[in-house]
This record gives structure tokens, C-alpha cells and sequence, in this order.
């Protein structure tokens, strides 16, 4: 993380002790938004290629000290799911032969409500044949503006994922605060559904890496936010939505015009894989786990260094 109370404190201690730093990277808009560090670190490991384009402009960290290294948190996405398609569907009420949306919420505090009413519309009215929409509300995104509305929402084609539905109910009540995701839900969710929307959130890159169609979904008017459009513009978001395939709809009708072809789309459609070789330019992929490697890198990079001389060099 490179942000906090004391994150400028350890960068300059360790330079003053001679201790060799190493800071990792944990969410996508760490290099750019969030570099409130004053100098570089020895090294500093980040997601993918972007991340590490990013750390070299924005922190002026040395090309040979940025290094792509994954985001440890995603090598759950290479198990195996712990459940199937049809176990998923039958859990959440839905036909197995439905084109599955997931709308993921956001942080962004955009109306979740109203946009899952507009799908629960489209499909009820034919705009979105044989599709199904499951919410996933954002662990700390309080189901969007006035969430609590979720909770005794009444739709017929939308279900509340069931990782999730405890915390919806708890949204009732007042806010829920924050809560961290188990990520073998997450990657059990993304491996049977079909389709990821979303305002603006990490879940659009790890849809990509389950090579899923993603559609980014920013509302704008009463509908959207002033956070949401604080966010459109960063670099990190700029660059995904700069990729081949990425949907983006600005108003319900241009969701539902953005999703028709991929909800109509025969099985084995090209873009998936593709948005998974695109997904790479933000977390680079790997065939060992994160642990495995970063013990590695610490003891082939790290412990064979002077901490008296070359990373201090580095550092300054």
C-alpha cells in the first residue's frame, strides 16, 4: 500500500538504516492515485505491465526496481471452482440455460437500485431474452446510494448473490461498514456466470481474467455520482477503457443495447479470450503461486544485496 501514516517514515528509515525495502502493491490504483510517498522504495512489486509504466512516471521508481509480479490475492482464480453451473443456478433460482449477468457493485455510490430494476425490466420485457442478473453488492460499497432499498426489493430476474445475502439483509438496518471478501466465493462466482458489469471496480480486471465479456456501466445524471466522475478520468481506469471489446453504457437504454449482443452470443465467442491476453497488461500471469516466487525474489534480489550500497542507490 503505498499510502498511510507512516509509509514516508519507513521509506526513509530504511534508506537511513541501510534495510534493504521491498513494498508490494495491493489495489489497482496504488502507483497513481494513491503514491502519497515521499521517494521510492528499493523495489516495488506491482500488479502487471500498467502498474509498472505507471510506478516508473508517477513515483520515479527505476525501471529495473518496478517489477511485475501479480496480484497474490488472484491465485485463487487458478482452482477449481467449488461449485458448477448448475449448482450455482438451482442455488439462485435461476435456468441453467440463462445468459448469467453479474452486476458487481461499486464504492462509487451510483444507483445499484435503479440500474438492476432497469435489467430486472429489460428481461422481464423481452430485451434481454433467456437472461438472469446476479447482484453482488461491493463489500464496501453499501449497495450503492441508498442501498437499504435492496433489501426489500422485489425482482423477478434478479437474485442476490448468496455470499452476499447476509450482508444485504444486514443493509436494512444502517450501514454495514466494511467487509472483506472470501475470494474463492469471488472465483466461484466468475466461473459460472457469463457477463460482468459493473461501476467502475477491480471486479471488471478479474472478470477479464476469467475471460468474461465486461461492460462498464457509469450513469450519468441523478442516476450516477460525483465520485463516479472524479474516478472515469484516472489512469488506471483510463487505460481499461481504452481496450478492444470493454463495453460502456452511460444510460440504462444503452446498457441494455451493450448486453443484448453478448447475452445473444453463441457459446465459444472469441472476445473472452481475448479480454483474458488483455487482462494481462494489468496483472500479469504467472504458472507459480505468489508466496513461491516472492520468497525467490527475496532471496535471489534481495538478500544477495550490499544493504549498505546498491539499495540505497537505488532508493535515492
Amino acid at each position: 500500500m503505498l499510502e498511510g501514516v507512516f509509509i514516508n517514515d519507513l521509506v526513509q528509515q530504511s534508506r537511513t538504516r541501510g534495510i534493504p525495502l521491498v513494498i508490494v502493491m495491493n489495489s489497482w490504483d496504488n502507483p497513481s492515485t494513491k503514491r502519497a510517498v515521499v521517494g521510492q522504495p528499493d523495489w516495488l512489486l506491482v500488479w502487471g505491465p500498467q502498474t509498472r509504466n505507471h510506478a516508473i512516471r508517477f513515483m520515479q521508481m527505476p525501471p529495473e526496481r518496478a517489477v511485475p509480479f501479480g496480484a497474490a490475492q488472484f491465485d485463487i482464480f487458478r482452482e477449481k471452482p467449488r461449485v458448477d453451473r448448475a449448482t450455482f443456478a438451482v442455488r439462485h433460482e435461476i435456468n441453467s440455460t440463462s445468459k448469467i449477468i453479474l452486476f458487481a457493485g461499486s464504492s462509487a455510490r451510483t444507483d445499484e437500485v435503479a440500474a438492476l430494476s432497469a435489467l430486472d425490466r429489460a428481461i422481464e420485457e423481452g430485451k434481454l431474452p433467456r437472461a438472469a442478473v446476479v447482484y453482488r453488492p461491493h463489500p464496501w460499497g453499501e449497495g450503492g446510494r441508498n442501498g437499504a432499498r435492496i433489501a426489500s426489493a422485489r425482482w423477478r430476474h434478479v437474485k442476490i448473490h448468496e455470499a452476499m445475502r447476509d450482508y444485504v439483509t444486514r443493509l436494512a438496518t444502517g450501514p454495514v461498514g466494511m467487509t472483506l471478501p472470501d475470494y474463492r466465493d469471488t472465483n466461484d462466482l466468475l466461473s459460472v456466470i457469463d457477463i460482468v458489469v459493473s461501476p467502475l471496480s477491480t471486479i471488471l480486471v478479474e472478470g477479464m481474467l476469467h475471460a468474461k465479456p465486461v461492460v462498464v456501466f457509469a450513469p450519468q445524471g441523478v442516476q450516477g455520482s460525483e465520485i463516479l466522475n472524479n474516478r472515469l478520468p484516472q489512469f488506471h481506469f483510463e487505460d481499461f477503457l481504452a481496450v478492444p471489446h470493454v463495453g460502456r453504457a452511460a444510460t440504462f437504454d444503452e446498457l441494455v443495447a451493450v448486453l443484448r449482443p453478448l447475452v445473444e452470443a453463441v457459446e465459444g465467442s472469441p472476445i473472452g479470450a481475448e479480454l483474458r491476453r488483455a487482462g494481462e497488461e494489468f496483472v500479469a500471469s504467472f504458472e507459480r503461486p505468489w508466496g513461491e516466487r516472492f520468497v525467490e525474489f527475496l532471496e535471489s534480489e534481495v538478500c544477495r544485496t550490499n544493504p549498505s550500497a546498491s539499495p540505497i542507490a537505488a532508493a535515492e
